[in-house]
């Protein structure tokens, strides 16, 4: 997700080259970044925290810890903002590790902003500023669009739109599948269903009719649509989202428990 962000604001001139600076322990990813995006590498976090204004933390939950017990050393929050996309973890935490009123935003982006049709949602800590809110919204914009929410919700948008994408790829698998199946090719299965994946998406943005409303207009009494839809009643389709969605939420509180 950090380089999705960093390809937007690029390619959109939100920010040059030059005002970019960035740090990753991993020397495959930083010669990979380095090499592509042509920014300004550092030497290490210490770095990047005395050259930058905005500090983007796009790390895993359970390696938030000691970052941040890097930052802290030279972190000054009269200078410094955070910018955290790490799932699950609240604003609070990152507040008391840093030891200060940091500003601090929390957004939970997806993968469909490598594209610019990224939908992400953005909290802000208690201490946030409401300069680095506008920073954050129309950073974020370059990739695609956003919600503004109450950081307690945050952990079922990360089910909703973070995870989301995901469940739509496997739908669409099993489609492919069942056209290949039937006897399609799969280029021209796979052609059909990303179209109707897309475009049914499309008129759910702009058609202005509630989904009941537009699943209606599809389903013909007596048609073939309607006999799949019946199936999927029949196999409870409904309870088996909650229950993935439901899942996906207790697992964004549970990483919490690495920052242990």
């Amino acid at each position: 997700m950090g380089e999705a962000i960093l390809k937007g604001i690029l390619d959109c001139c939100f920010l040059k080259y030059n005002e970019i600076i960035f740090y990753d322990s991993d020397n495959y990813r930083s010669r990979y970044i380095k090499d592509n995006y042509k920014i300004y590498y550092a030497e290490g976090i210490i770095e990047v925290i005395k050259k930058s204004r905005y500090i983007l933390l796009a790390v895993k939950p359970q390696d938030l810890k000691i970052v941040l017990g890097q930052i802290k050393s030279c972190f000054n929050c009269r200078i410094n903002s955070i910018i955290s996309i790490v799932a699950g973890v609240p604003t609070y935490y990152i507040e008391k590790e840093l030891n200060s009123n940091v500003s601090v935003i929390r957004i939970m982006p997806n993968i469909p902003a490598l594209f610019k049709r990224g939908i992400a949602a953005i909290s802000k800590g208690k201490f946030a500023k409401s300069s680095d809110l506008l920073f954050s919204k129309n950073l974020i914009k370059n990739i695609g669009d956003y919600v503004i929410i109450e950081e307690k919700y945050q952990n079922i948008a990360t089910a909703l739109n973070g995870s989301g994408p995901a469940y739509f790829f496997l739908f669409c698998k099993y489609l492919i599948e069942a056209g290949i199946r039937n006897g399609l090719d799969p280029e021209i299965s796979k052609k059909l269903v990303t179209g109707t994946m897309i475009g049914a998406g499309v008129t759910i943005e702009k058609s202005g009719i509630d989904l009941d409303g537009l699943i209606k207009k599809v389903a013909s009494p007596g048609g073939t649509t309607e006999e799949a839809l019946k199936e999927f009643k029949r196999r409870r389709l409904n309870k088996i989202i909650y229950n993935a969605v439901e899942n996906a939420k207790k697992r964004a509180c549970q990483l919490q428990d690495f920052l242990d």
